[in-house]
């Protein structure tokens, strides 16, 4: 899973909505989630200890760029569906709310981004395995970031209960343990916990679980740590390498098209006309190149609102988790079908040289039946 910085707390919470903020933590030294739940347990408090308040600790975290100049550390990310965890960790620098950095240390996410770069007007993403660059030219400006901000923090906090469970240590810093928890139908995630420095109310680590889709829980927590230590501006300075290809971020945005005739003209493979049910018409058409390779979507709906999905790839993507999946063959082509959600059903596989993917809220024979007109 690809990964871009935007800013601090608010990203990190709103990992729930990225579903692929990549994977961080070190993948040789044989530590699960699991082994690290009694460490992570919050420190019972003396009795007369008195804890801050629930909703202005959460507060003072969602404002703590404004309390330190600098951060920078270890850092490692981790994200587990239950039966497997990747991981990544990372050399990261802040300066303020626009400047970031991280370096890869070490990694088993399928297809990292060795290093990101942002200097405030531009962000570099740099994928050292096919020594390719993609740069992306930021279009707003300071004040437009802190609107975008508030927006994240407006969205996250709603329907949200907090409380403080504790205390704890992380990174060698004494820390509040802060829980938040869903409660309504806009709730982003289904619970969150913030590790937050007790000296600068900066979030040392943070845990979250979204409300909605697989579940999946991200962790992101600094191993070390140091505030307000300066940083050289060169740090914030990346040239790729000479020999790079450099690509621009637009380049890889999908376009969207009228009908598949004017996809089929952009994409370098033949898009699939796939016999879909009679209630089923196209909605949209998406292609285009992103740093893996061309991809294109053809998305059906009813009347209802449900939706039919027809994608096609020209080269695989390692995905970060490999889901339970039943084999079925479609013609003479080998494929796997599995349940996604409750109402939605994935059709997987691969044939001369391109992937393809079949889902909907359908039932598995109809799904088949649709993936046998694209084979045949």
């Amino acid at each position: 899973m690809k990964r871009a910085h935007v800013s601090t707390v608010v990203v990190a919470l709103l990992l729930v909505t990225a579903g692929c903020l990549g994977a961080v933590g070190s993948g040789d030294d044989d530590t699960s989630v699991d082994d690290d739940v009694e460490e992570d347990l919050p420190e019972e408090n003396p009795p007369d200890e008195e804890l801050p308040d629930a909703d202005e600790l959460l507060e003072a975290a969602l404002d703590a760029e404004s309390n330190v100049e600098t951060v920078q550390g270890i850092q490692t990310t981790t994200i587990d569906d239950g039966t497997e965890t990747v991981t990544t960790t990372q050399e990261v620098w802040e300066r303020g709310p626009d400047q970031y950095r991280a370096d890869i240390v070490e990694t088993n996410e399928p297809e990292p981004i060795d290093v990101v770069v942002a200097d405030g007007s531009t962000i570099w993403m740099y994928d050292e395995a096919d020594n390719e660059a993609v740069r992306m030219e930021l279009g707003f400006d300071l004040e437009d970031q802190e609107a975008l901000n508030d927006g994240f923090v407006e969205a996250f906090t709603t329907d949200t209960n907090a409380s403080v469970e504790g205390t704890d240590t992380v990174a060698d810093r004494d820390v509040y343990v802060l829980e938040l928890t869903g409660d309504g139908d806009d709730a982003l995630y289904e619970s969150a916990t913030l590790w937050i420095d007790q000296e600068t109310d900066y979030p040392v680590k943070q845990e979250v679980t979204p409300a909605v889709g697989a579940s999946v829980t991200t962790t992101v927590a600094f191993e070390e740590v140091a505030f307000d230590e300066e940083i050289d501006d060169e740090v914030f300075a990346f040239e790729p390498p000479a020999d790079a290809e450099i690509r621009d971020f637009d380049e890889l945005v999908p376009q969207q098209y009228a009908d598949v005739d004017a996809a089929d003209a952009d994409v370098p493979f033949d898009l699939p006309r796939p016999d879909v049910p009679d209630e089923y018409t196209l909605e949209s058409v998406l292609a285009g190149e992103n740093m893996v390779g061309w991809s294109a979507t053809l998305q059906y709906t009813d009347e209802a609102g449900s939706f039919l999905t027809v994608g096609v790839a020209d080269e695989a993507q390692d995905p970060v988790f490999e889901p339970d999946s039943d084999p079925v063959e479609i013609d003479d082509v080998d494929a796997t079908i599995r349940e996604a959600t409750e109402t939605r059903t994935i059709i997987e596989w691969e044939d001369d040289g391109l992937s393809y993917t079949v889902s909907g809220e359908l039932t598995a024979d109809e799904l088949i039946a649709v993936a046998e007109s694209i084979v045949g």
